[in-house]
Parts: structure tokens; C-alpha cells; sequence
């Protein structure tokens, strides 16, 4: 059925919906981790579960899908294959919630995202004297092999302690470590590595950066160029550093089930920017076809150039749509707004 008023989905603020629709959320995204994976084990062996098919899939096109001009419509198109899973596989009702993170910039934890009850995400992970920060991470795959991104210091480091993923167990990753981490046999992380989730909260990532200004600021760019740009290096960038740890790691982010809420307040803004001059920026896209323009060690001949919407984007599990066909929330079998 084509997307209209009365079938369109609507996603809104984890700290707006009620404590039933929460933990239904909660609930489902735990039964897609009690299920079975669907990635070949020769490909993945570490994949146990369906969260770690995602993750598989994010690991796979890390270098594609950030700095790259595949960052929002790969990401849109993510977003919602996640969200169909949890109501078609899980019997999830409702749809998928955003972090709404200006409004708790000052003191992130009071969000319902973060508050360490039954219906969040859990809080920050234990304090760890010798590992907390700040560190040097190397990103692999790239043709410039000493690709590092710096990792501010935390107040954590360890495992989380409370709310409902305090038992997860995840699997694959980590990727982007320091140098003398680097375990030359599973450089992307896809060996069984059976772990808690940890995180690092870093307040100076949030605190006067993740702002209604900053917000503002950036839906108001006038052209795509100055939007993603400013979108990915304030406040993508910054909302995974304020989380730190596993969900800072820009390969297995997507350990943290925390990752879904963060991507989809950053699809908002890009809806919020396209639905001002739907026209002109519905089809809009700027930047390279790798991370910043680096050639991919797998391709290393092969000097990427300007992302185009033609061209075709690997979903893994066999989806590989146009980039036209991920760029609108209500076309191409997409049927979601924002509130």
C-alpha cells in the first residue's frame, strides 16, 4: 500500500512515549537477541544472534557508509530493516524512538535514554582507572593505514551495571582499537569475542555541543554540503563520543542498542532538513564514495569519487538498493515521520 495519514509510522522521543510502549521496545529488541543468526558462520563466525547480523552488516561498510556520502541514506535504509525486524519478527508494536539529546545537553543522564531504570538503556559502565581514556583508535581497511581517530577520556570504560542490557552479551568487535590492541587475525573483529557491553560516558561531548543551537544551527544549512557535514562532524560524531566505548567504535557500534535511537534523531534532523525544500533536497547528496575519500585497502587501484543516487548501496542479506531508493521516509516501501 502506498505511504499515507493513516498507515504512516510515526517515531518520536524515547523520553515522550509511555513506559508499556518502552519496554515492548526493550522487549523486542531482547527477542531479536535470543534469535538465531542469519549471516553464513565462514563469513562471521562471531555472529550468534540477529543483533549481531546488523552489526555484521555496519562492520562490513564501516569505510563506505561514514564520511562518505552514503551516510544518511545507508543509515535511513539501516534504521528501517531494523525497525521491520522488531515488529515482524518480534512483535514490536510501535516504532522506532530517537535520543532526543539537546534536551538533556547539560546533564545527559537525566534522560530517560540513560537513566539506569528498567525502561532505559542503562547507564554508564564501571569506572576503570587504567581504561577510561583517552586513546588513539586505528581504523583498518583503509589505504592510509594509520588512520586514527582520538578518543576523549570518560568517566567509565567497564561493563554496565544496570537497566535492561546489563546481561547482554555481545559478540563481535571491537575494531577501531589502539595499536598494541590490534589482534592481526581478526582485525574486523567478526571471531567470537563474548563480552558485557561497556560504555564511557564522556560529558564534554554533550555539554554545550549537543545543543538546541547546535540542532538548530544545522537543520538551518542551507545546502547539503554544509548539512552533512556539520551533521556527522558535530553531531554524530560527538553523540557516539558521549556514549564512548562500544558504541564509540564507528565499525561495532551497533552493540550498543542504544546505536538505533542516536541514528534515528540524526535521521530526523536530515527529514527536518529535506521536508524544508522536499524539491531540491529530497534527492540531495554530497561527498565521497569511501571515508573521507581514502581508497579501500580491498580496492587500493581504485580512486573513489563523488557518491551519485544511482549508484547501488550493499544492505547485506542480499538487499542492494539505488540511493535514490533509501533517500524519502514515505517512498520505496519506507512509511515513517517524525514528531
Amino acid at each position: 500500500a502506498a505511504c499515507n495519514a493513516k498507515n504512516i509510522g510515526v517515531r518520536k522521543s524515547w523520553d515522550e512515549i509511555d513506559d508499556e510502549t518502552r519496554s515492548d521496545y526493550i522487549r523486542a529488541v531482547q527477542c531479536l537477541a535470543a534469535k538465531p543468526a542469519k549471516t553464513d558462520k565462514s563469513i562471521a563466525p562471531g555472529a550468534v544472534n540477529r543483533l549481531d547480523d546488523f552489526t555484521y552488516i555496519h562492520i562490513n561498510r564501516t569505510n563506505i557508509i561514514h564520511n562518505s556520502g552514503y551516510l544518511l541514506p545507508w543509515h535511513r535504509i539501516f534504521l528501517w530493516q531494523f525497525e521491520q525486524a522488531l515488529r515482524d519478527e518480534c512483535g514490536y508494536k510501535s516504532y522506532l524512538p530517537y535520543w532526543d539529546n539537546p534536551r538533556f545537553s547539560e546533564n545527559p543522564t537525566e534522560s530517560k535514554v540513560w537513566d539506569g531504570s528498567e525502561t532505559s538503556f542503562g547507564g554508564n559502565g564501571v569506572y576503570l582507572e587504567n581504561d577510561h581514556g583517552p586513546y588513539q583508535a586505528i581504523l583498518p581497511g583503509l589505504v592510509q593505514t594509520n588512520f586514527t581517530l582520538l578518543k576523549p577520556a570518560g568517566t567509565g570504560g567497564g561493563c554496565i551495571t544496570n537497566g535492561p542490557f546489563k546481561n547482554l552479551t555481545i559478540s563481535l568487535g571491537p575494531v577501531a582499537v589502539e595499536k598494541d590492541k590490534i589482534d592481526p587475525n581478526n582485525r574486523f573483529g567478526l571471531q567470537p569475542n563474548p563480552r558485557c557491553l561497556k560504555r564511557n560516558f564522556d560529558a564534554a561531548s554533550s555539554v554545550g555541543v549537543l545543543t538546541w543551537a547546535n540542532a538548530t544551527e544545522i537543520v538551518s544549512s542551507p545546502n547539503i554540503a554544509t548539512f552533512r557535514t556539520s551533521l556527522e562532524r558535530l553531531w554524530h560524531k560527538n553523540s557516539h563520543t558521549f556514549i564512548g566505548k562500544d558504541g564509540a567504535d564507528p565499525f561495532s557500534t551497533t552493540n550498543d542498542p542504544a546505536f538505533y535511537l542516536l541514528h534515528a534523531q540524526i535521521d530526523r534532523f536530515w527529514a527536518i532538513w529535506q521536508g524544508q525544500d522536499l524539491e531540491n533536497r529530497k534527492y540531495a547528496i554530497d561527498g565521497n564514495r569511501t571515508f573521507l575519500g581514502i581508497p579501500l585497502e580491498s580496492e587500493p587501484d581504485v580512486k573513489p569519487t563523488l557518491a551519485e543516487i544511482t549508484d547501488v548501496m550493499d544492505l547485506g542479506l542480499g538487499s542492494k538498493p539505488q540511493v535514490k531508493d533509501t533517500m524519502s521516509a514515505t517512498d520505496n516501501g519506507m512509511c515513517f515521520m517524525y514528531e
